[in-house]
């Protein structure tokens, strides 16, 4: 009885460490939702939900704020973004394919940024997460500073979207453009019933240069009257 109940133990106690090593940084898997609110002159149907995909150190998302709403698949520990574009149904010679741009985010990216965490923290979706302070440092010299708050328990160990070197996941972040304000922020978090196939390149898809893809945007745009659309990427 006493080698039975010690047996149970054990399994109780390596399924409770593997409970707790899933849900730690670098070995999630699982969905984290976010809602999007929008001040300033906000345009008509915009989305108000967005959500990622993370499997260990990679992540997934559809891009809900381009016009194009591409998959978006990132590999954290590797430093590579690839972005998805399906435009086997656009009939425009020269355009029409599918296409992926791999973008690698060197340490100079990295370096531009500054995340100064602080000792305040607060609960979101659950989650103690940390306010940081960030400063973006563009290329002519002049400096950005915003506030956002960091959770650091689950997700890949560091961020190569939103906040390039973040050791850690942007729980509550803004978006600032010309005329309105986006916040992000995590509304829910679903462990599981994510597959590390939810992050492989999908098969049919062309590698394309940031240039080239620049060329193959544009000629859409003047195929159909739009003139240049390449700085609206």
């Amino acid at each position: 009885m006493k080698k039975t109940i010690l047996s149970i133990c054990l399994v109780l106690t390596i399924g409770l460490f593997a409970s707790q090593v899933f849900a730690q940084q670098g070995k999630f898997k699982g969905t984290i939702k976010y809602t999007l609110n929008w001040e300033g002159e906000v345009p008509q149907g915009v989305p108000t939900s967005f959500e990622v995909k993370v499997y260990d150190q990679k992540a997934t998302f559809k891009n809900v704020l381009s016009m194009f709403q591409e998959p978006t698949i990132i590999n954290s520990e590797a430093k590579i973004v690839y972005s998805l574009f399906d435009f086997s149904q656009i009939p425009v010679e020269g355009a029409t394919g599918k296409w992926y741009v791999k973008s690698k985010v060197d340490d100079q990216d990295i370096a531009k940024n500054t995340y100064e965490f602080t000792s305040e923290t607060k609960v979101i979706a659950g989650k103690n997460t940390k306010k940081v302070n960030v400063t973006f440092k563009s290329e002519d010299g002049t400096e950005k500073k915003e506030t956002i708050w960091v959770c650091d328990e689950i997700g890949p160990n560091m961020d190569m979207y939103f906040y390039p070197g973040l050791k850690g996941v942007p729980f509550e972040f803004p978006v600032e453009l010309e005329k309105y304000k986006i916040t992000f922020t995590v509304s829910e978090i679903i462990e599981g019933k994510v597959k590390e196939a939810d992050m492989l390149l999908p098969t049919g898809y062309e590698e394309t240069s940031q240039e080239e893809f620049t060329e193959i945007i544009n000629t859409i745009f003047e195929a159909f009257g739009g003139g240049q659309g390449g700085d609206d990427i």
